[in-house]
């Protein structure tokens, strides 16, 4: 990290984001600790995040789809993030598809549609209209809403992790990510 790790035990502000952060995702990961300078910004991000995570009219499938999209030049976000998508029903070929660029093979329209806008949206040259047609064609404009949020989300992280370089996550820490996000979707 490029600066120092800021201590909730100084600030009240600090506290209550960690422990919002804790209680809709189970850890405070490296990339939330890097915001922790600015507790209110990193309140809001942490509650943009759980809209992301949680309240989109998205699948999983298409929550990581988009997220894997907009970080896939980031080795903390995919090592977050390819797990998931394996877990949400993507298969290594779809992944290494994603990684490298290309909208993978074996996937339904709307899904197929969905990585095409993202690629070009995460591009920030435009959506060309052909692209949107065919989102238009598969998604409510709700959908289309949350696929430009939650893309928009994971760019700012994406672009703040490398800026900022946040170092990748310890494995436990993933794990308990990884178990708590499944805890959540159990109920």
């Amino acid at each position: 990290m490029r600066l120092p790790d800021a201590d909730p035990a100084q600030s009240p502000e600090l506290a209550a984001a960690y422990a919002e952060f804790l209680r809709t995702r189970g850890i405070v990961s490296n990339v939330m600790k890097s915001f922790a300078h600015a507790p209110a910004g990193l309140s809001a991000i942490v509650d943009l995040g759980s809209y992301c995570r949680y309240g989109t009219d998205l699948t999983e499938k298409q929550k990581e789809l988009v997220i894997l999209i907009t970080g896939r030049g980031v080795a903390y976000a995919w090592h977050h993030h390819a797990p998931l998508g394996l877990k949400a029903g993507l298969s290594e070929a779809q992944l290494q598809a994603l990684r490298d660029g290309r909208v993978p093979e074996g996937l339904e329209e709307a899904e197929s549609a969905l990585c095409a806008y993202v690629f070009a949206y995460a591009a920030l040259k435009g959506v060309p209209a052909d692209v949107f047609a065919r989102m238009r064609a598969a998604f409510s404009p709700r959908r289309i809403t949350d696929v430009n949020i939650t893309a928009g989300y994971y760019l700012c992280l994406a672009s703040s992790i490398i800026a900022m370089e946040v170092q990748p996550d310890a494995p436990q820490v993933l794990d308990a990510a990884t178990h708590f996000h499944a805890t959540a979707e159990r109920g």
